[in-house]
């Protein structure tokens, strides 16, 4: 009878944490009582190119800056009463990414949310987290782009089907799917991945999984505790054990994430071999100017100090990678660590693809970001300036 009472307490308790990490709110239905649907063929094209395939959007092209567009006008749509979204892509690339963008009555701008990877069937995302869903939303639409940073614009594309999409209010089944897909779907690599347990994105999120597997452990080794009454070396067991499942559970987890990644890098450069891969990385014009700079700046002596500042932090980084191994650090930090910003003579200061920089050759100065250097400028072109600390004039 304990057994039994244990089992039922852990399935009530396992019902409970997942009604709570999806939001279910208890007087909501078990279907969904309204529901907006839209096949492909209803979105026209904004960017890009697409056939329309009886009901399904094929797109074949993308348009400016590599994006494909696709949107629905819509006759004003409520957002709170509409917040479950559902949407159906077929043959998605691994090397794009996915957002949706909507737009609200008497907004001029949109706002644009990043959501998981598509995969070939439903997916569900629960607009309700998102702040700027409230309102009433007069458009609707999905962007489809190379994943920044990760895929070389020109290589990332590959045809794929918008085959249907919905929005439909609150309900326990478009809850927990949303939930699903927020804990199991796939997002591509960013600069917090190599940290990241789960997703690593900024989009808003459901409760995390982690949380919630500790939450089930504790409750099956309280309902071990106070039910069948182990304890000592038993009650250990049950901790111990499910501890052990649980941390397999996250590892599959995180596994099934990587074994993703894993294909979009090899979908992009398992045909190259390791010189040219490098030259099909999504950073191609940061490398050829790194490259074009070491050639430029080979005859400095080998101890020159040498400073760099990007568009962002990963420019300025990715730029660094590819100076090695000269004497390279990031300008930013050498501008912290130094209060009265000042640099040893014949320090080499490197701006790259940083607009609102400008150097005036009446003062010999370089201002930017609220700092000043003095100096001669060595090298400028296009995006690219090259200053030397203190040169004499």
């Amino acid at each position: 009878m304990r057994k039994l009472l244990f089992a039922l307490f852990v399935l009530l308790g396992l019902g409970g944490i997942l009604g709570w990490a999806a939001g279910i709110q208890p007087s909501s239905p078990f279907v969904a009582s309204q529901m907006r649907n839209w096949d492909g063929s209803d979105f026209r094209v904004v960017m890009g190119g697409a056939a329309q395939d009886e009901t399904r959007l094929r797109i074949g092209a993308v348009g400016e800056n590599r994006t494909a567009l696709q949107s629905v006008v819509l006759n004003g749509i409520d957002a709170d009463e509409n917040p479950i979204l559902r949407y159906r892509f077929e043959q998605f690339p691994h090397t794009l990414e996915l957002s949706l963008v909507f737009r609200r009555a008497g907004d001029e701008d949109v706002t644009v949310v990043s959501l998981p990877w598509p995969g070939n069937g439903s997916a569900w995302f629960d607009l309700g987290t998102v702040p700027e869903w409230r309102g009433q939303i007069t458009e609707l639409a999905f962007a489809e782009y190379p994943t920044p940073q990760i895929v070389p614009p020109m290589q990332g594309f590959r045809p794929f089907t918008l085959v249907d999409a919905s929005l439909a209010s609150r309900s326990w089944i478009g809850d927990v799917a949303a939930l699903a897909t927020d804990w199991l779907g796939q997002w591509p690599w960013s600069q917090r991945s190599v940290h990241a347990l789960g997703r690593d994105t900024d989009t808003p999120r459901a409760q995390s999984l982690v949380l919630c597997l500790a939450l089930f452990i504790a409750l099956v080794v309280m309902g071990a505790l106070l039910i069948l009454r182990w304890r000592g070396a038993a009650l250990l067991r049950v901790g111990v054990v499910s501890v052990f499942l649980g941390w397999i559970l996250l590892d599959l987890q995180w596994g099934a994430g990587l074994s993703w990644r894993h294909a979009a890098t090899q979908s992009l450069y398992a045909g190259f071999d390791w010189p040219d891969r490098e030259l099909h990385s999504a950073d191609q014009d940061i490398i050829e100017t790194a490259r074009a700079l070491k050639q430029d700046l080979r005859d400095l002596p080998a101890n020159s100090r040498i400073l760099v500042h990007g568009a962002s932090s990963f420019a300025t980084l990715r730029m660094i990678y590819h100076l090695l191994p000269m004497n390279v650090g990031v300008l930013v930090l050498a501008a912290e660590l130094s209060p009265a910003v000042h640099l040893p003579d014949r320090s080499i200061i490197i701006v790259y693809d940083v607009p609102d920089w400008s150097y005036d050759p009446k003062t010999r100065q370089l201002r930017g970001g609220g700092l000043t250097f003095t100096g001669e400028v060595l090298l400028r072109r296009d995006r690219l300036l090259v200053l030397r600390v203190g040169e004499a004039p």
